[in-house]
């Protein structure tokens, strides 16, 4: 989560005061002086709320020191943890809407260390729908096993993309980048060729566990 030292430095990247940021927040001037002075403990909630304005305004959280401007179009998040900083960002871009849907190309459950499928069932306890294509060999299915189509394995590549809203994310081999391109036209040209293979692709034949 984002820290006091990042709180104070976004704003004054984007210029916004405190009590512009409570009222975008919708939360006390108060509260906001006494997070960015270490006095409170914040609660999940309330930074969920203040990372939605920061992100909005487009401000990226780099780690938990850095701040950035986003990339109207392109962005590269980079690190040992950019896959989870990913699903995070998907989650608070999603939450809320009912309608909301990512789609996953190229996943592989064999290969997702438990804090990816926490923060991918983070999506599903927040009611975001879920659609995966695997590959015919996978054997691990983490979640429903109506949200996965299966793929000949000729044509799988474990790169991971993940569309959702207008942005399309990728997983760049092993080290350590996504990016992340926000361009409604390629998303939707995705959803498009996704729907092509999902109404065709077979369903796993196992169960999940």
């Amino acid at each position: 989560m984002i820290t006091p030292r990042q709180i104070r430095a976004a704003r004054a990247l984007v210029g916004l005061d405190a009590a512009e940021l409570a009222s975008r927040a919708g939360i006390s001037r108060e509260t906001i002086t006494n997070i960015e002075n270490d006095l409170v403990q914040p609660r999940e909630g309330t930074l969920e709320r203040i990372f939605r304005v920061f992100s909005a305004a487009g401000v990226e959280f780099v780690g938990d020191r850095g701040v950035a401007l986003v990339n109207d179009n392109y962005r590269l998040i980079e690190g040992p943890d950019c896959y989870l900083r990913l699903l995070d960002e998907v989650y608070h871009a999603l939450r809320g809407k009912p309608e909301a849907e990512v789609l996953s190309i190229c996943t592989d459950d064999s290969v997702s260390p438990p804090e990816v499928t926490q923060a991918i069932q983070r999506w599903h306890d927040a009611g975001i729908k879920c659609r995966f294509l695997s590959h015919d060999r996978a054997r691990r299915f983490d979640f429903s096993v109506r949200e996965y189509r299966l793929i000949p394995s000729r044509y799988f590549t474990n790169s991971v993309m993940v569309v959702f809203g207008d942005k399309v994310a990728t997983l760049r081999g092993l080290n350590g980048t996504v990016l992340l391109v926000t361009d409604r036209d390629q998303a939707d040209m995705l959803r498009g060729l996704f729907e092509m293979i999902w109404a065709q692709a077979p369903l796993p034949s196992k169960p999940a566990p």
